[in-house]
């Protein structure tokens, strides 16, 4: 099983976040969530082909930066997926807020963010209400339903119910993953084609016998 240590986590952090400060690359909570949405979904992980949006102004590293980051974010995608195949709950990579808060904010929006850059749109391919209901977690802590310029809050969160959503947030995020698992290993239906051999109809196996005393006779 692959491991991502918390030294690998520091240098990838300390790659980061210095520049992550003026909005320029995610920093490292931002990082788990964008590559944990990536590695539960329906489409093939190529860490290389993200590292733009991770990094977003490639010119603020140098060549063996950018190799750094990269090999250091595919190492953490791989420990992601072999956690979740073990069906463990992700370890959230969490940093305060500008009021101390635990931001969960900003973790959730960066998972949401995988979503809309993903080839496959997760939503419109599964078209199941069941399925939706697991990300009520992650919407809900990442301010969909919240008041904006725009629109009016679609409903009030309360802080108890706050609390218990951030319990249940790596719940979710683990039955999303395995909600895919189950969904893209589903067994294909077998159908066969053309019409059912009659019983007293010669068996399509050559035999010259009836199909009830032939291959029938096993069916």
């Amino acid at each position: 099983m692959s491991t991502f240590t918390a030294a690998q986590q520091q240098q990838l952090a300390d790659l980061l976040n210095q520049h992550a400060a003026e909005g320029n690359t995610m920093r490292l909570d931002e990082v788990q969530g964008f590559v944990l949405a990536l590695v539960s979904g329906p489409d093939p992980v190529d860490m290389a082909a993200w590292l733009p949006e991770i990094l977003a102004d490639e010119a603020l590293f140098d060549e063996s930066e950018r190799a750094q980051v990269a090999a250091l974010v595919s190492a953490w995608a791989a420990a992601l997926s072999d956690s979740l195949r073990q069906k463990q709950l992700p370890e959230l990579v969490l940093y305060e807020d500008e009021d101390g808060d635990t931001d969960f904010y900003t973790w959730c929006n960066a998972y949401l963010y995988a979503l809309d850059v993903a080839p496959t749109d997760w939503f419109a391919s599964v078209d199941d209400e069941a399925f939706e209901d697991l990300f009520y977690p992650v919407m809900a802590l990442g301010g969909v339903y919240d008041a904006t310029e725009e629109q009016e809050a679609l409903f009030e969160i309360s802080g108890k119910e706050r609390t218990s959503l951030q319990s249940d947030l790596p719940h979710a995020l683990l039955a999303i993953y395995q909600y895919w698992q189950v969904r893209l290993h589903k067994p294909a239906t077998i159908r066969h084609e053309g019409g059912k051999t009659g019983r007293n109809e010669p068996c399509p196996c050559g035999s010259g016998k009836k199909y009830k005393a032939c291959c029938g006779r096993q069916a």
